[in-house]
This record gives structure tokens, sequence and C-alpha cells, in this order.
């Protein structure tokens, strides 16, 4: 049994309203050494939440007393660094994706394999670990991994590097973009360390983790009397003060808070109930989110004066699956450190190991490749990790080979869906395919169609207008 499993008790809650189910749980994850408490409805979650803090919750969205995002929004706003694992169907993954966006740690589609199950609680108990331990400074890389490995030496991340060591110099506001999982947060973390305010606090607060009047509170602070009976507070942007703020997903804001803080950043100073003292602020602003502010602008959930107020430099962390050596620079580093708090021997990323790991997608990023290695330390003993150790459907992608015949056929597709068709045409069904196979986003589009997201949303105008 391995120190983290064997320290599990009482960390682990499983909120699950099917008997068999959070029966099957309960058993996979005893039997890999992991003890937990459970729970058959959002009331008792929250009791039993109150009760013993747990770090990480196996949560259902779907329980019949409460929907299980609210359950997630109480939990986190009482302990910000619990790590929430929703669990989905099949039918309902557009929750579980809402759900990420508002503070989960992952989600599982329902069925759960148990190897899944037993790799993603492990994760989640070692992150939560990582990040509360006492001795743990903010300005550490994930897994406490050397800054050196997590940058890498890939072109993108050189490129990167030179731009944050410019950066940093500045006052100016920091917007990170980024797909889940890629390391903002590490990357916020090296402007605010290399800045000269790194002897100063680096306060964070995620905006889509609190409901409306917990992120006021969170950001300006309570005095007493102003929320009932809670507790003083002095707000992130107080705590901030002399150093920086970085603001997560500051979309999630309601528009009424963003004009407050606007006018907080404009003024240098804010009340924080009516009658208080003007509190000065002096403070470097960093955001970071998945989704473009520009396209959140124009969708009308953030303001264009905190728009303006944030979006002045921005930094792109690449996904994962665009850096190259890289991968296996990660993943050596991370395995030892994995090894390590599994009381395991793996030192060593095999050449066929490698060369999977090189070649799949990764498209929940770093936090995909660390469950990736947990999997493989938990279910073997080392020292190598070789080919056999990594996920089967892995491996099978990596070794089937792409067929030529399914590209003939591609573009014979192609020639025909374009036969008959003007430039004009052609270009428009393009540009919309692209933003299709985004998911709507118009900066991700631009991306791959190496145009400006002004372009795109100058042709989308002139469609539109021309079918009116």
């Amino acid at each position: 049994m391995s120190a983290d499993a064997s320290s599990s008790a009482g960390q682990l809650l499983l909120v699950e309203d099917t008997p068999s189910l959070l029966m099957l749980y309960r058993t996979v994850l005893n039997r890999a050494g992991y003890s937990s408490i459970s729970a058959t409805n959002g009331t008792e979650a929250l009791a039993k939440f109150e009760d013993h803090r747990p770090g990480v919750i196996m949560l259902d969205l779907m329980l019949p007393d409460m929907d299980g995002m609210a359950v997630m929004r109480q939990i986190l706003a009482k302990q910000p660094s619990t790590r929430v694992i929703v669990i989905t169907a099949n039918g309902s993954i557009d929750k579980a994706l809402e759900a990420t966006r508002k503070g989960a740690h992952e989600f599982l589609v329902k069925p759960l394999g148990d190897q899944r199950l037993v790799a993603a609680v492990a994760n989640a108990l070692s992150e939560f670990r990582t990040q509360t331990g006492a001795a743990k400074a903010l300005l550490h890389t994930p897994y406490d991994l050397p800054l050196a490995d997590f940058l890498g030496n890939s072109d993108v991340m050189r490129h990167l590097t030179q731009k944050i060591k410019a950066v940093a110099k500045s006052m100016a506001p920091v917007f990170i973009l980024g797909e889940r999982g890629t390391g903002k947060k590490t990357i916020a973390r090296m402007v605010h360390e290399q800045s000269q305010r790194a002897t100063r606090p680096l306060v964070s607060i995620n905006c889509s983790a609190h409901d409306s009047d917990d992120l006021e509170a969170a950001l300006f602070g309570i005095t007493p009397g102003t929320l009932g009976d809670r507790a003083e507070n002095s707000g992130a942007l107080k705590n901030a003060d002399g150093g920086t703020l970085l603001l997560e997903n500051p979309q999630d804001m309601t528009l009424e808070l963003q004009a407050r803080l606007v006018s907080a950043l404009q003024a240098g100073s804010f009340i924080p109930a009516a009658g208080s003292a003007p509190v000065p602020i002096d403070i470097r602003l960093i955001s970071c989110a998945r989704a473009h502010p520009t396209e959140e602008m124009h969708a009308g959930r953030l303001s264009e004066d905190l728009y303006y107020r944030l979006f002045v430099i921005p930094l792109t962390m690449p996904p994962l699956s665009k850096r190259g050596d890289d991968i296996v620079q990660l993943a050596t580093s991370f395995l030892a450190r994995i090894a390590r708090q599994e009381g395991k021997t793996f030192t060593i990323v095999s050449d066929d190991a490698a060369n999977i790991l090189l070649k799949h997608q990764w498209h929940g990023n770093i936090r995909e490749l660390i469950n990736v290695l947990r999997h493989a330390v938990v279910l073997h003993q080392g020292p190598n990790l070789t080919s056999e150790m990594l996920p089967e459907d892995m491996i099978t992608h990596a070794r089937t080979p792409k067929s030529n015949v399914h590209q003939d056929d591609a573009l014979k597709g192609f020639e025909a869906a374009i036969k008959g068709l003007t430039m004009a045409e052609i270009e428009q069904r393009a540009v919309m395919a692209a933003i299709e196979r985004h998911a709507g986003s118009i900066p991700q589009a631009a991306r791959e169609l190496d145009i400006a997201p002004s372009t795109i949303y100058r042709k989308r105008d002139v469609w539109t207008k021309s079918k009116d």
C-alpha cells in the first residue's frame, strides 16, 4: 500500500445516489488502499464535508435532492483547494465540461473503469496534498517539478520563456490563454516571481468557484455585520496589495461585480462596505482563462471596461501535443516524482513508451499526462516505464497506421464539396467549418486558419448581412 493510500481515510468523499455504484466505487478504491466516506444525496454530502473536510470529492452531478453543481459551488467556496471529480453519463458531458470550467478538477464518464477510477483519485489526492502542505510555497510548479523541466526545450516554450522575462519587468496586466491542464497558473507564478513584486504576495482567486455574493466577499472582504454573522475577511484585493492578483476566469463575474472591480482599479482604492474608510490598493493584475477574452466580450460576458483593463499583454500556453520532446522530459520528471510518492522505483521512460507518448493527442494536456503516469506507477513496480504499462487505447491508437486510402477518400470528398462554388463561397465554408471544429470559438478558429480574429468577425458580419 502506498503512503498516499494509507493516509487517505477521511480525505475522500464519494457522493453517489445509486447504492450499487457507490458500493462498487468503495470496493475498487478500498482494494487499491484508499479509504473513503460516502453520501447518497447533496444534503448529506454537505454535512459530511463540514464534519471531515475531505481533500477529494467524487461527485455525481445528478442527485435526488439538489443539483450537483450547487453542491460543488458550496464546497469550493468553503475550501477552494478541494479537488472535485465530477461523475456524469454520456448524455450530460456538456454539464461536466461546465463543471470543470467552474472549478472541478476533472470529470469521469460512466461506466467507470477500475484503473481509470483509481488513477483519478490518486492524482487528485496527491495534488490536494501538494497544494495544502505546510512546506509548499505558492511559487512551486506542480509536484515541485524543477522549473527547467516544466518549461522544457521546445522552440515554442523557449519563445514563451523569453516573452515571460520581458513581460515580468513591466507593470502591464497580463492575460494567459491556454487549454485546460496546460499550466497557465504556473506561468502566472513565473511572471510574478520574476517581477519586482516577487517578495510581495501572489493572491489567486477563481471567479468560477464562487457565486456572486461569495465572490464579492472574496474580492473586497467582509466587515463584521455585513453578511450576517460571517467572520471578517480582508479580501483578495487587500491581501494582494503591493503584489500580484491572479484572476482565474474573470468572465464568470457578474457584470455588476466587474463594474465595481473596474472602479476600484481606476481609483486605486475601494470601500468594503457602506460607512467604511477607503482601502488603498497597489496591485499588478494577471488573468487566465481557457476562453479568449475577445470572444467573451463579444458574447457580453466580459465588460469592455474590464476587458481593456485585463487584456493588455497576452501570453499563450501551448497545448502539450505541440511541445514535441518536452513531453518525454515532462514524463520523466513526473514519473520520478510520482514513483517516490507511491514507494515505487520508476526512473526511466523506455523508447517504446516515449514513442507512444509523443504520438498521443493529449486533450487533457499535463493533467492527462500525470494521470497516465500515475495509472502506470500504481499498477506496476518499475524501474522502466514500458509501452505495455500505458492505457490500451493509447497503445492501439499509436500503433494503427494511417491509411492513404482514407486520405484519398477525404480529398475526393473535399473536391466534391467545393465543386461549382466560387472562391468567396469556399472561403466562407472553410471559415465556418473551423469555427464549428472549435465549438464556436472564433479566436481558436483564427489561430488554426492563421488569420486575425477580427478578420473572422468582420467577414461573419458581412455574411450575416448578405442573408438579410
